[in-house]
């Protein structure tokens, strides 16, 4: 299995390239991340940006950023301007007191071996142990909006896995220990499978405690 093969390590930028391909064999259409757009995320954070590799050949990737606190006070929120358009040029502040965690990407031939959880456990337990970081968040995308685009997302995240099927994105993060902080209807326009939406979502300091 990957799992015994498996090395997290940080991303170079000789990569970028292999990284843009494994982003598009994850994400729907117009949401991957390209070359460019991680070359310049290395550039900005090399840090944040860490690799699953088996036997040399990238599995997985996540991505984060620090940031101030002053984005999220803005309003609508937008990814966009949370990422400087995916490439963290000019929101990643090096002594940012937010750990923004940006996206997870695990290949499909290697999914359903914890590869996802591994890099997030990880990014979550060095977040916690920088110098300065006073949260940890995230946006996440509810993947089964589509299912019932009538109901305000409010009504959506509260009713999933109760009333509608449970939305497997959200649940990937709570049942690791994540909280919901906030919901955005308007977060990412392009993301029709979220009907644009994203959920802002906490990991507190306990968090990245080994789950079984």
């Amino acid at each position: 299995m990957a799992g015994d093969r498996l090395i997290l390590r940080v991303a170079s930028l000789g990569e970028a390239d292999e990284l843009a391909q494994l982003e598009a064999a994850c994400w729907p259409a117009g949401l991957a991340a390209t070359a460019e757009q991680i070359a310049a995320r290395i550039t900005a954070y090399a840090d944040g940006q860490w690799v699953a590799s088996d036997r040399d050949r990238p599995v997985g990737y996540s991505s984060a950023q620090r940031i101030t606190f002053a984005p999220l006070d803005q309003r609508p929120l937008r990814y966009d301007a949370l990422t400087d358009a995916d490439r963290f040029t000019r929101t990643h502040v090096p002594t940012g007191p937010v750990y923004q965690l940006v996206g997870v990407s695990v290949h499909p031939e290697a999914r359903g071996q914890r590869i996802g959880r591994q890099l997030i456990d990880h990014q979550v337990t060095r977040a916690w142990s920088l110098p300065g970081v006073q949260r940890v968040l995230g946006f996440t995308r509810p993947t089964g909006r589509q299912a019932a685009p009538e109901l305000p997302l409010d009504d959506y995240v509260r009713t999933q896995g109760v009333r509608l099927p449970t939305d497997a994105v959200l649940e990937f993060h709570l049942a690791a220990g994540a909280v919901i902080v906030s919901m955005h209807e308007e977060f990412r326009e392009i993301d029709e499978e979220c009907l644009g939406a994203g959920v802002l979502i906490e990991y507190l300091p306990d968090s990245s405690d080994p789950k079984s």
